[in-house]
């Protein structure tokens, strides 16, 4: 009997232990149910954000191959899917550059997303276009997984060419009273010689008449004394010996005066080429002669220019019509601030450039008042002015740097001294930064 109560209460305890693990367990699976549709919830949550998500976002593996392409991505670069094949086909390097951009860790470290970089994308209907990206990297099971987050940037090139092209029309607005000054001055002094050449030219061609009146008069044996009168006295109305001397120099100043107006037409011309955001091979030197042609009235009466160009100056691939309006807005900012501290024609500016060896350097130095140290920093920022209201945009120099660091990685800064005068310093690669690079892959992968 014992025995079978000692049972019985083993028994009462294994059932009660069993209605706690059945318990627990089904609390458990409970939690795991919910804990799984929470999970599924999430899951879908972020599927729908990374779908309608307005930047392209792309995951892929170690060697490229994509596995998650979402549907901006799918948009921008006009694919339905690209999940299975290799990032390198959506953009324009070689496998070397690509490689090194997605895969090398150059845009950051594991776990950080990068500083945007521009890259050229490759549509399906095998058109180009400038992309902003931006990578991630993060390790799972021992395994990276990347992570490239794309937007198109063509409507904003768009909109930065037509602000260019507009901020460009505005300086010539600015300059159009001074150019047609500096057109005018040579047209009038052409136009003036050639009054002078139009009535020495009839009074000649009376001497001519007269020449063959006299030549028949000898021909026939007539009296050729009233002929020989009429010719020395219209020889006397002619002037010749002053005719000989002026003709040459009339002549001559109407050439000097053509040849200045088709320099500062060739010099508008090559200055408002219409903005692109293709890259081609400048003369620096060029560009800045063309800069200070168009800009000469504005400066004569202000200041004196002085150039010292380095004649082997190489080549820099550019933004040539934006590289213009850079030297422009550098120039004009030299000349107002020699407006505010020197006298009418004490100002001085001169223009230096150098080579270097693998870049060039432009110097703009004016004797103005100088930059006070409180605001050098800020000198760069959009909408910065120490101008009155309605006075100045803010705008010229933030152009420039946008242009210089920006779109050229170049480098720019200014110092000034503290008894005035201001240096502007920019250097500018020879050869764009992406397009050297991908020449370095090219070259260490033979």
């Amino acid at each position: 009997m014992p025995n079978v109560e000692l049972l019985q209460r083993r028994f009462e305890r294994e059932r009660a232990a069993r209605k706690a693990a059945e318990a627990l367990l089904e609390q458990k699976s409970l939690e795991a149910y919910r804990a799984n549709q929470k999970i599924s919830e999430m899951a879908k949550h972020t599927q729908a954000i990374v779908e309608t998500a307005a930047e392209g976002i792309i995951s892929y593996d170690a060697d490229g191959i994509i596995r998650l392409f979402n549907r901006s991505a799918a948009s921008i670069f006009g694919l339905e899917s690209a999940i299975g094949t290799s990032i390198h086909h959506l953009f324009e390097c070689s496998d070397n550059l690509c490689d090194a951009l997605f895969l090398a860790g150059e845009f950051g470290t594991e776990g950080n997303s990068t500083n945007s970089r521009e890259l050229v994308g490759l549509r399906s209907n095998g058109r180009t276009f400038f992309a902003e990206v931006s990578t991630s990297r993060v390790d799972q099971n021992q395994s990276p997984v990347f992570t490239a987050l794309i937007r198109d940037l063509s409507k904003r090139k768009e909109l930065e060419v037509r602000l260019s092209q507009a901020q460009k029309m505005e300086s010539v607005g600015q300059l159009a009273a001074g150019i047609a000054h500096e057109i005018n001055t040579p047209i009038q002094f052409v136009g003036d010689n050639i009054k002078f050449l139009q009535g020495a030219f009839e009074d000649i061609a009376g001497l001519i008449e007269l020449y063959d009146q006299l030549a028949e008069a000898v021909t026939s044996s007539s009296p050729t004394r009233t002929c020989l009168d009429q010719i020395k006295e219209q020889a006397e109305i002619a002037d010749l010996p002053f005719l000989r001397e002026e003709f040459p120099s009339a002549i001559e100043q109407c050439l000097e005066g053509i040849e200045r107006v088709a320099t500062i037409v060739r010099a508008m011309k090559e200055f408002s080429l219409p903005a692109t955001e293709s890259k081609s091979a400048v003369d620096i030197n060029r560009a800045i002669e063309n800069t200070l042609t168009i800009a000469a009235s504005q400066v004569r009466d202000i200041a004196t220019i002085e150039t010292e160009l380095d004649p082997s100056l190489k080549p820099v691939v550019c933004l040539a019509g934006q590289m213009n309006q850079c030297f422009l807005n550098l120039l004009t900012n030299a000349i107002e601030a020699i407006e505010q501290h020197c006298e009418s024609g004490a100002g001085r500016i001169k223009i230096t450039t150098r080579s270097n060896e693998d870049s060039v350097e432009i110097r703009v130095e004016d004797n103005g008042p100088g930059i006070p140290a409180e605001i050098t920093s800020r000198i760069f920022d959009p909408f910065f002015t120490t101008k009155p209201v309605g006075k100045g945009t803010g705008q010229g120099l933030s152009f420039v740097y946008g242009v210089v660091v920006d779109k050229h990685d170049g480098s720019i800064h200014a110092h000034s001294l503290p008894a005035g005068g201001t240096t502007f310093v920019v250097s500018l690669p020879i050869h764009h930064q992406a397009a050297s690079k991908e020449q370095t892959h090219a070259n260490s992968a033979h």
